[in-house]
């Protein structure tokens, strides 16, 4: 708690005796105690025993002496008043405190007025201090005040529960032995030390007008609500003083001496009500006094072993002491009491006369009769009646009206002569009052009437029973049974008890020859006892009997009721007028009904009221007498000239016999018959009753019987005939008098009884709100209909009252005003806290306002949808509107103010508060009321303080929810702690739901973020810290706190799991929602640690004991925690909050007993601090070995959290229906389905039942059917039953989804959110296997229900990818370092080997991981396989991600690629044999892996391979993939064969041409959806892996794919450059038509080269088909190769790349004389297509040739990363190079081709070394050769050969930098860290990380220029052959074209060199492709020849020669081409030498 408000900073330090406690010695110790007896006893918890005792045993001096506290002290005074300037001590601060003066100054102020020490009153200052932001608005002095009752009356309630639970004679508690014994040692304890005595003292002393005195005079009472609250506690700390000896009594009877005490404390009590009924404190005493002298335990079987301890019969003093104390002549302060007691005391000495041991108090006993004489004497049964039973809350004391209710029993029972004699008193008295009246005198005064009172007495005793308990039963015998010539069982009767018969007895004989002064109290007796069903039925009976006895007993019997009545009606029908409009003339009372009559009348119609209303049976007895005919007599009486108090009892016994719905409909039409409310014709009737009569006599009782007859007749539909043929049938005229003559009109009206004011406004209301309850919005109510009347005519039809009900509560009308009136007005008066006249009624009445409007929120959203629908003219308001608008008694807008403040009366209004949460919650859906409502709410401060704590008041409640309490139910059914719960879930789902609207709203208000500014920048606070109130936040986080931390877990998941749910929900929303989830998360990891703490009891413990609800209730709890945890997670890993991060983890995955156990205070700093210290990541030693030693593990909480998510589900049995169609029942419960705030469609059970019962009325009428409804009604309820089971099957199987989803969250985010450092290696690996080895154990079990298993495949496809990523990159940068070990040592010498990364595993010391985990991982396959097996063809989305989840795995068995370095395979001894034991690693689990699969055998070959087919198409593309990876590890090829042999491959090959079409759409400017393109990509994927291997190949090619692809069409449709090419264009979802039909078109070239690649050169029939495909689509090919890009483009140069090789592989393999017929004309034009390509390619050599100018357009690039990783640069130098080698290779492959004879090779390059001699740059080198009609010159060759080589040692010595660097890469510097990181992450990242990007980024930069060195090389070496064939046709073999022949010479032509211009050696009729030969273009003179003899050395000179005999030195010394260019090289010096020296 923050003291600075009062405490001022002083630097001395002076140490005090004694630290104060800042809690508050007077009040915490007292509430924790009171906390523990009630969880102990009332809640019944074991685990609270001890603590128990343990309390007791320190407070047993506080018990003792009771309510005593420390006196003040005068040196403790001086301490606290030098306080300002010495300081004082405090628990738990360091060094003392000063404190203010003003607080020195109330200190002493509680002091003196309390009496309290003062240390006390400075620790109970300090507590109202802390308490300050519970109590908003009052100030720590009144704080403090009420703390200081508030602890006393909790010390005083423990002590009245602790006595309570006593065992004893009267009640138990069932409470476990230990504790009971430990409850009885310590209150005998207590009450040895005089604990009585000290009661009776504080009950006397306390007196609550002086206590409010004597505050008021110190200014220590506030407003109203504060001093109601003292006043509160005061009165309740002594009423349970009182019950604490009342309890004890009921147990056990007092001591004497203690019994003696309370006796003469009862002489001097005169404490009454103003009604005059004793208080409450005086009637527990007097109940205590009565259970002392209580011996009826001896009439129990084993009154033996309880009367021996009795102090009746232990002590032998006992009864003589009380009886003379009790005869004594001292007169008492009330003699009512005294007679009381004297009544009880006389039962007692009756009962002890009739025991046999009662020798010592015989003579007391003989004086019974005495006592009782004296007590009828005093009035007894007056005082009991007036005083005793007319307390208020008398009726709801159980033993207290037992006790009653003995005492009258015994004195009927064991007295009868007395009782007898008080009745013969009565009948002489009636005889004298008879006397008195016949002479006209009053009779006498003093007149006793005590058999009068007795009957009153019994009378007003049983008339009410809220408690069920039926204790008048015990006054009626069932009728003696008639015997008939059944068997005897069937005559077999049960005899009732004697004490039954007697009670009976006395209820007849009460009966007989009644005088009059005694009828009306008999016939009121009668109508008390028959309250109850039984009761009312034995009355009936009783007083059917008596008429059947005739005689006297005919007076009491229904027979003299209804003739009397009859003759009354008769009577007064004769005398009135015929026009019933003058029954409203005052008319006096008719001589023939005198007062005692009336009286008489009265009493025997509340008789008839009460049976008919308590027994059905003895109702429609009643209705159907033909002979009473009571319906029409007493309607017939209504309209008779009678007093109105007796027509409203006529009416409100109509209205008990409309309780049965039959009697109902008929009283309807009765009702409208009689005409008691004018409907038609003149007015007059009831409303001019109401206008003349009541409201001249300012009481309206008839007009309130009249409401309460219309609210029961409205309880059944209203007959839709009512009144028809005389105006428009219906409700209407009912509905307008109530409400317009009747509720607009009441608050204009006098009242005698200011009460009866809100009466009559609560009863129109209950008619009112019951009529729009019910009302259900149909189509047809806003059609105007009209119908014909008598008399002709037409007249509109009326609107169903409900309809009208709507209308006028959608206006702004004089209806809806008085609603916000009384609402007004309600808030008015209750809230000054004083009682008032009808304080009940106006609670009701405001209660129905709040329903009304609540109904009327709920029905306009489907009002206001059916209204539009109509089209008709009606104009209404939306309510949540109207609420807004101004309110003219306040003019402002506060109507929702007011209903809004209904909350903070929760306390004694919960209902109302209920009510008004639920308005809120209908106005708050509106986006558009947020903003005025807050402002409404925060509009003045001490309102908005208010309403805030009224709804924390209203969450800090903890009743306990009872089972089944989540379910809607009706609000009159619920019981008070259910209405609390109700208002708790209702906030929260009101918080919830408006979380979401704009801010600010009505949540962010109530939970306390800053409504100033952004809610996002709110800072959370405690309450009390810089004076933050307590929010509904705080309260939600207490009561999930509770119990946090101890054994059992949270609390709340026990006492109110529907609020749980609703309460982590609302964390989570808070979580999640963007503006408060930055402020939330803050605040619960700062200051609450709550998610921490929660998780570590998960998964929540709770004995569900089979239940449905409650495994649902669980699940919902754990999923809306776990997405909370999934949440915070994810920021703390976002924001770098690692050690956060790390402690939910470890607590998530560890599997170590210490960490999952729960953490103490202490040991949780400890752990914490042990987190803090290590964060680097999981000690992965640990882990290893806590996976070593499997017996030391524990289950990792997450798999525990798994583990309460049962896949299986039980369905409720489908029904048999024998009077329904089950398909008709199907349709209407579909029809009934709606969707509930989760989107879970569930089937609305009331809407069915409605529509059941309907459709049984309608069929089911006439006698005929009245048989089968019984039956017909019990398939309904079963029906009904089924539909219950089925909402709650789906509730589960949502409960159980949602808790799936949310455990999948939390996975996935700690697996890809979650810094992997925290998590890696082989504990990564083994929580991965672990959390797959789970999954698929449940999915396989044969329970598992398919929906519930679905979502699996999703969190599998995410595990499996994070477990090959987590084996690929471990094993992948092992494997990479390992031979970088090799290359540093080769190449520098050193024999330093790279670091292992940090992290890294040691499987290369255990040999590897996939040996490791090689069981695990087969397990997984098999789950794998096994679960696609069971997925049924159906679910395409669960296969789709099973297939993607197989090819990760399969990925992982994949070898790594080694880094491409200078040499892929060495024979270093030690590695070679370190990559052999990786190698035979990956083979071992490819070779298990391939088992594992074909062991399933064609089985899941047919389900993959049909998935592939004709499967969804993401579905299709897995699936090929998924063949694309088994077949590449199937070296035994089953698959290819049985895809081959099923025809698979076939269809595949055949759909190619199949989609064309398809494929052509994809090409057009807005494509279809992208599928097709997609799937063809896939299909060219698994295609290509079939042709890497020779069989697949060759297969392909009997599929006939080359032609297939021929005659694919969408090759042809290649679309023009789109713009100026760029570098890299940004992409886009739909790529542009180029880049698409580039996605088309490089899978078939990648394919043409898998099947050239696989089949060898040897293959020309490959080769072929190849060209064959390329001259089908040559046009395509022409349009590439003319390569008009004039800038670099990516995916040109791709595409250049890939085709050039195809040309090149397919024209160097091809022979084209095996397929055609030489001469032919498509022989000739495929040679002309094939020419002009391969000219083409020729032609680029120049424009790729390695210039300057190239060089610097490489060089202006900037490094730029890819999507997936790769270096646009090195990737377009790369591509280059490859066009270049492709190029080079070509036209060596056509040299190669032409023969191996010189004189006859085809040579390409003239002979011409102009760009080798040039001494410019060759900036513009391809205008060389301006077209492809010109040879290219043999100094490009050469110039390229030249750049090669300079380039190759560049990157060579770049590329030995790179490996140095990656070697020691912990040794570099920052800069050089950025540099080689930049681009791929963030800033913020640590060292280790950015020497990890370093290494990534150093390993992808050695690839590409191992990739350069490559292409370098292999250009060299075809460039050199080149070279060398050319030199030494030219300068050996080569004749000029203008030396003249000789004859030698042309005789040795064909012997002898060939001219360039010939065509061939061989003949004119040989074709050869001379279009490629330098001859067929231009001659080579004898000139040309001599010039390159004399520039052939220059250009070809030693220099270039090392440079190349370096390049293979370094280079190609490991490769199998070693000495190729030393060979060459050799050659062309020699040629050199001997054909250029010469010249």
């Amino acid at each position: 708690m923050d003291f600075k408000k009062y405490i001022l900073p002083y630097p001395r330090n002076m140490a005090n005796s004694m630290a104060l406690n800042s809690g508050a010695s007077v009040w915490v110790p007292y509430k924790e105690l009171y906390t523990l007896v009630h969880t102990a006893i009332t809640r019944k918890q074991s685990d609270a025993i001890h603590d128990l005792e343990v309390a007791l045993r320190r407070h047993k001096p506080n018990f003792i002496n009771l309510l005593q506290s420390s006196a003040k002290d005068s040196a403790q005074r001086e301490t606290v008043k030098k306080a300002t300037t010495e300081g004082i001590t405090i628990q738990g601060q360091q060094g003392t405190q000063t404190l203010s003066q003003q607080f020195i100054d109330e200190a002493i102020i509680l002091s003196d007025l309390f009496n309290l020490n003062e240390y006390a009153a400075v620790e109970l200052l300090m507590a109202g201090e802390n308490q300050l932001p519970n109590f908003p608005g009052l100030t720590r002095g009144l704080v403090a005040v009420i703390l200081y009752y508030d602890g006393r009356r909790n010390m005083v309630s423990c002590l009245r529960t602790l006595i309570q639970a006593r065992t004893g004679r009267t009640w138990t508690l069932d409470l476990p032995t230990d504790l009971e014994n430990l409850v009885m040692k310590f209150t005998d304890q207590i009450m040895e030390e005089g604990l009585t005595n000290k009661i009776l003292s504080l009950i006397t002393e306390m007196d609550i007008t002086k206590e409010m005195d004597k505050l008021q005079r110190e200014r220590a009472l506030g407003n109203a609500k504060h001093k109601k609250q003292v006043t509160d506690l005061y009165k309740e700390t002594q009423l349970l003083l009182a019950e604490c000896l009342y309890c004890w009594a009921g147990q056990a009877p007092l001591p004497k001496q203690d019994t003696s005490q309370l006796l003469d404390h009862l002489k001097r009590d005169n404490r009454t009500n103003p009604d005059g009924t004793i208080d409450s404190v005086t009637m527990a005493l007097l109940m205590a006094l009565l259970y002392c002298i209580d011996v009826s335990v001896l009439d129990r079987e084993n009154s033996e072993d309880v009367s021996s301890e009795l102090p009746v019969f232990t002590d032998d003093t006992y009864v003589t002491t009380l009886h003379q104390d009790i005869m004594s002549d001292q007169a008492w302060e009330n003699p009512g009491l005294k007679a009381v007691v004297q009544f009880a005391w006389a039962q007692t000495l009756r009962k002890l006369s009739q025991q046999t041991n009662g020798q010592a108090w015989s003579e007391c006993c003989e004086n019974d009769e005495y006592v009782v004489d004296m007590a009828v004497d005093n009035n007894v049964f007056f005082f009991l009646c007036d005083s005793v039973i007319g307390s208020a809350n008398f009726h709801s004391e159980e033993f207290y009206l037992r006790r009653i209710h003995g005492l009258v029993t015994d004195f009927i029972i064991q007295m009868p002569l007395k009782v007898k004699e008080l009745r013969n008193r009565g009948d002489e008295t009636a005889r004298i009052i008879m006397a008195h009246v016949l002479e006209g005198v009053e009779p006498p005064s003093g007149i006793k009437r005590d058999f009068e009172h007795l009957m009153r007495l019994i009378a007003d005793l049983y008339v009410k029973d809220p408690l069920n308990l039926e204790l008048a039963l015990e006054y009626w015998c069932p009728p003696e049974p008639v015997q008939t010539g059944a068997s005897f069982s069937s005559v077999y009767h049960y005899r009732p008890p004697q004490r039954q018969i007697s009670l009976f007895k006395f209820v007849r004989l009460a009966g007989d020859l009644l005088p009059a002064s005694l009828y009306i109290p008999y016939i009121n007796m009668l109508t008390g006892l028959a309250n109850g069903p039984q009761c009312a039925h034995h009355c009936f009976n009783l007083l059917k009997s008596n008429a059947m006895g005739g005689g006297h007993a005919s007076t009491v019997s229904w027979d003299h009721f209804f003739l009397s009545l009859n003759q009354y009606y008769s009577s007064l029908r004769q005398e009135v007028v015929t026009s019933v409009e003058t029954s409203h003339i005052p008319k006096p009372i008719p001589r023939n009904i005198t007062q005692q009559e009336l009286e008489g009348l009265i009493a025997v119609l509340q008789l008839t009221r009460q049976v008919a209303d308590q027994d059905e049976s003895s109702r429609v007895s009643l209705v159907e007498n033909p002979q009473w005919l009571p319906v029409v007599i007493m309607f017939g009486l209504v309209g008779c000239a009678i007093p109105p108090t007796l027509k409203a009892e006529l009416l409100l016994t109509l209205s008990a016999f409309g309780k049965t719905a039959e009697i109902a409909a008929s009283l309807w039409q009765s009702l409208e018959v009689s005409q008691i409310l004018p409907t038609h014709g003149q007015p007059g009737g009831l409303k001019v009753e109401l206008d003349e009569v009541e409201s001249r006599n300012e009481e309206f009782p008839m007009v309130r019987a009249f409401l309460d007859l219309l609210g029961t007749l409205t309880d059944i539909p209203v007959p839709a005939g009512l009144g028809a043929g005389y105006r428009a049938p219906g409700f209407e005229p009912y509905l307008e008098f109530v409400r317009d003559d009747v509720f607009h009109k009441f608050t204009t009206r006098a009242y005698r009884n200011a009460g009866e004011k809100w009466d009559v406004s609560a009863a129109t209301l209950e008619v009112l709100y019951k009529l729009l309850k019910d009302h259900e919005v149909r189509a047809d109510h806003f059609l105007d209909h009209h119908v014909e009347v008598q008399g002709g005519g037409t007249v509109p039809a009326a609107k169903p009252p409900g309809h009208s009900l709507l209308v006028h509560m959608l206006n702004d009308g004089a209806f809806l005003r008085m609603i916000l009136y009384i609402t007004d007005e309600a808030n008015r008066l209750l809230g000054m806290y004083t009682p008032f006249p009808g304080k009940e009624s106006l609670e009701r009445t405001a209660l129905l306002c709040l329903k009304m409007m609540e109904s009327t929120l709920e029905k306009q959203s489907q009002f206001f949808d059916v209204l539009r629908d109509s089209g008709t003219s009606l104009i209404v308001s939306p309510l949540d509107k109207l609420l807004m608008g101004i309110n003219p008694r306040s003019g402002v807008a506060d109507h929702l103010v007011n209903v809004t403040k209904f909350v903070t009366y929760k306390n004694f209004l919960p209902e109302h508060s209920l009510s008004a949460v639920k308005i809120l919650c209908w106005v708050c859906q509106s986006a558009l009321v947020q903003p005025e409502l807050v402002g409404m709410f925060t509009a003045q401060q001490s309102v908005s303080r208010d309403l805030l704590h009224g709804f924390v008041e209203c969450l800090d409640s903890d009743d306990i929810e009872e089972k089944d309490e989540g379910q809607e139910e009706q609000d009159g059914d619920l019981s008070s702690s259910q209405i609390r719960n109700a208002i708790r879930q209702n906030i929260l789902r009101l918080l919830v739901n408006a979380l979401d609207q704009p801010a600010p709203n009505i949540t962010h208000f109530l939970l306390g973020f800053d409504l100033r500014k952004q809610v996002a920048k709110s800072n959370l606070q405690d309450p009390g810290v810089l004076d933050s109130p307590r929010t509904c936040l705080h309260s939600v986080l207490d009561f999930l706190d509770k119990g946090v931390g101890s054994r059992q877990g949270p609390a709340c998941v026990q006492e109110a799991p529907y609020l749980a749910v609703l309460a982590y929900q609302l964390i989570y929303c808070l979580c999640a929602n963007r503006e408060t989830s930055s402020p939330t998360m803050r605040y619960l990891r700062t200051s609450k640690d709550f998610l921490y703490r929660h998780v570590q009891h998960l998964p929540f413990k709770v004995d569900t004991q089979g239940q449905l609800g409650a495994d649902m209730l669980v699940l919902g709890q754990l999923s809306w925690l776990l997405k909370s945890v999934a949440l915070e997670l994810k920021m703390t890993s976002a924001n770098r909050q690692r050690s956060n991060t790390q402690r939910l983890l470890n607590l998530l995955l560890d599997d170590t007993p210490a960490v999952t156990g729960l953490r103490t205070d202490v040991g949780y700093d400890t752990d914490y601090s042990q987190y803090e210290l290590d964060r680097s990541g999981l000690n992965t030693t640990e882990w290893g070995q806590n996976q070593t030693y499997v017996g030391s593990q524990t289950r990792r909480k997450i798999l525990q959290i798994l583990d309460v998510v049962d896949f299986s589900q039980l369905f409720p049995i489908p029904l048999q229906f024998e009077y329904f169609d089950p398909s008709v029942i199907e349709q209407v419960i579909n029809s009934c389905e709606q969707k509930n705030d989760q989107g879970l469609m569930y089937c609305n059970v009331k809407m069915l039942h409605q529509i059941l019962i309907a459709e049984v009325n309608n069929n089911l009428q006439g006698p005929a059917a009245a048989g089968q409804r019984p039956l017909v009604l019990q398939e309904v309820e079963a029906v009904l039953a089924h539909i219950v089971q089925r909402n709650a099957v789906r509730e589960c199987l949502h409960s159980k989804r949602s808790a799936f989803e949310a455990w999948r969250q939390v996975v996935e985010v700690i697996l890809t959110a979650c810094p992997e450092d925290l998590l890696q290696g082989e504990a990564r690996q083994t929580v991965l296997f672990e959390l797959l080895q789970d999954l698929f154990l449940k999915i396989s079990d044969e329970d598992a229900f398919q929906e519930l298993t679905n979502p699996v495949a999703a969190v599998i496809l995410t595990l499996l990818a994070n477990l090959r990523h987590c084996f690929l990159s471990d094993q992948s940068d092992m494997a990479q370092l390992e031979n970088l070990s090799h290359y540093v040592t080769m190449l520098d010498g050193s024999q330093a080997a790279p670091p292992v990364p940090q992290g890294g595993s040691t499987f290369t010391q255990q040999g590897g991981a996939r040996t490791l985990f090689a069981s695990s991982l087969q397990a997984v396959l098999k789950g794998l396989v096994e679960h696609i097996l069971r997925t049924s063809s159906g679910s395409q989305r669960v296969r789709s991600n099973l297939y993607g989840a197989l090819l990760y795995y399969l990925q992982i068995a994949q070898k790594p690629k080694p880094l491409a370095t200078l040499e892929t395979v060495t024979k270093q001894k030690g590695v070679g044999s370190s990559l052999a034991s990786r190698d035979s690693e990956y083979e071992k689990l490819t070779k298990e892996n391939l088992h594992t699969i074909l062991s399933y055998g064609e089985n899941f070959m047919e389900i993959i391979c049909r998935d592939a087919c004709d499967g969804h198409d993401v579905g299709r593309m897995l699936s090929l993939a998924c063949i694309d990876a088994v077949v590449a590890i199937d070296r035994q090829q089953a698959w290819l064969s049985y895809m081959s042999s099923k025809g698979y491959v076939l269809h595949i090959v055949e759909s190619m041409v199949e989609n064309d079409e398809v494929l052509q759409s994809m090409l057009s400017p807005n494509p279809e959806p992208l599928r097709a393109l997609y799937i063809y990509e896939s299909k060219m994927g698994l295609l290509t892996r079939l042709a890497e291997s020779a069989t697949g190949a060759q297969t392909l090619l009997q599929c006939g794919i080359m032609s297939r692809l021929a005659e694919c069409n969408f090759f042809d449709l290649r679309p023009e450059m789109e713009g100026p090419p760029r570098f890299h264009q940004e992409q886009s979802f739909i790529p542009s038509i180029l880049m698409r039909y580039r996605q088309l078109l490089l899978p078939a070239l990648k394919l043409c080269l898998a099947v050239m690649t696989s089949l060898g050169i040897e293959n020309k029939k490959a080769a072929n088909q190849v060209l064959q495909f390329v001259i089908a689509h040559a046009d395509v090919f022409n349009t590439i190769l003319r390569d008009k890009q004039s800038e670099l483009n990516l995916a040109a140069l791709e595409e250049l790349s890939l085709t050039s090789a195809v040309i090149s592989r397919a024209a160097a393999e091809g022979d084209l004389e095996t397929d055609f017929i030489q001469g032919d004309t498509t022989f000739i034009e495929f040679r002309g297509h094939l020419s002009r390509i391969q000219r083409q390619l020729i032609a680029l050599l120049p424009k790729y040739c390695l210039t300057e100018s190239l060089q610097r357009q490489i060089r202006s690039l900037e490094p730029q990363a890819m999507e997936d990783g790769r270096d646009m640069k090195s990737e377009v130098q790369v591509h280059l190079q490859e066009i270049a080698a492709n190029i080079v290779a070509f036209c060596r492959a056509i040299i190669s081709k032409s023969g191996s004879a010189p004189p006859y090779i085809q040579v390409l390059f003239a002979p011409n070394l102009i760009e080798a001699t040039a001494r410019d740059t060759m900036e513009d080198l391809h205008t060389s050769v301006m077209s492809t009609s010109r040879p290219p010159n043999l100094g490009l060759i050469v110039y390229q050969l030249r750049q090669c080589a300079n380039s190759f040692m560049s990157v060579w010595d770049t590329h030995k930098q790179y490996m140095r660097k990656l070697a020691n890469v912990l040794d570099l510097g920052a800069e050089e860290l950025k540099e080689l990181s930049v681009g791929m992450s963030s800033e913020r990242i640590s060292t280790q990380q950015r020497q990890q990007l370093a290494r990534k980024k150093l390993m992808q930069l050695l690839n590409y220029k191992a990739q350069e060195l490559q292409h370098y090389s292999y250009t060299i070496e075809n460039c050199l052959f080149i070279l060398w064939r050319h030199l030494e046709y030219y300068l050996v073999h080569c004749v000029p074209a203008d030396q003249g022949q000789t004859l030698f010479q042309l005789h040795a032509k064909k012997h002898a060199m060939r001219r360039l211009q010939e065509n061939s050696v061989a003949g004119e009729d040989q074709v050869e492709d001379s279009s490629l030969d330098t001859s067929r273009h231009s001659g080579v003179s004898q000139e040309d020849l001599q010039h390159l003899r004399a520039n052939a050395g220059a250009c070809i000179n030693e220099t270039l020669f090392r440079k190349l005999q370096e390049i293979e030195q370094c280079y190609a010394k490991s490769r199998t081409r070693y000495g190729f260019i030393e060979a060459l090289i050799r050659r062309l010096k020699r040629l050199l030498k001997l054909h250029t020296s010469s010249e």
